[in-house]
């Protein structure tokens, strides 16, 4: 009875560090894209990462029928100069080349 008590909480505290993977918040604004990578893993890992740095990170998973690529993003902003500053910050400190997408 002790041991299934063990396992119990190892699964949910798994499943906590993996969900920092989120999707792409909704609403209009800008984007700022690091790496489209054709393995969700390396992707998800990416976005982790940078989560666990405080930035709001995720993956976009492809559309039906379009290439196997799953692209790593941060934030939505409301304008154009925040995006910049925080895509230049990434570029300095994480060493990405990013670009702002809409």
């Amino acid at each position: 009875k002790v041991a299934p008590a063990k396992p119990a909480p190892s699964p949910p505290a798994a499943a906590a560090a993996a969900p920092p993977v989120a999707t792409e918040p909704a609403g209009p604004g800008f984007a700022i894209q690091l790496a489209a990578l054709r393995q969700r893993e390396e992707a998800d890992g990416v976005a982790r990462r940078l989560t666990s740095k405080g930035y709001p990170a995720y993956v976009m998973a492809p559309d039906n029928g379009a290439p196997s690529v799953f692209r790593v993003r941060v934030g939505k902003f409301k304008d154009r100069r925040e995006a910049d500053a925080v895509a230049a910050r990434l570029q300095k400190e994480e060493q990405f080349n990013p670009w702002i997408v809409r």
